[in-house]
């Protein structure tokens, strides 16, 4: 329990900082340029929490999926669970594409950005949960 804590804090702490510097500042002007597909910084601002929750439970479910069948593999597994994952979100981003009047380029650099993302949170979770021989007492 001890190391699902741990990989989760570690995990949303990054997932968090990450999707702020990739939304609020990387990809900024690319959603400036459709303001009228976002809801206002206002409105956003009041809506924060489901943010918060919803990365909350996208960690938690990560964790919880590689303590369940990826535990054993380390890194490497977190990296290989990380980038299935986000081949699964890539494809809901290319279905939201075709039927919302998304930017292309907001698909692909969100996507790239994400899988990036993935990636790091895959290591870190794989680095707290690698396998009993190989941690240190």
């Amino acid at each position: 329990m001890r190391r699902f804590i741990i990989a989760f804090i570690a995990a949303y702490i990054f997932l968090f900082v990450w999707g702020w510097l990739l939304n609020g500042i990387l990809l900024k002007d690319v959603y400036a340029e459709t303001p009228n597909l976002w809801r206002s910084q206002t409105e956003m601002a009041s809506l924060f929490h489901w943010i918060i929750i919803g990365q909350a439970l996208v960690v938690f479910s990560f964790v919880m999926i590689y303590a369940s069948g990826f535990a054993g593999g380390g890194i490497i597994a977190g990296i290989r669970l990380g980038l299935l994952l986000e081949i699964a979100a890539i494809g809901m981003r290319l279905g939201f594409y075709a039927v919302q009047p998304i930017p292309g380029k907001l698909i692909v650099y969100g996507s790239i950005g994400a899988v990036i993302e993935m990636v790091i949170v895959g290591a870190m979770v794989g680095g707290i949960y690698k396998p009993a021989s190989v941690r240190q007492p």
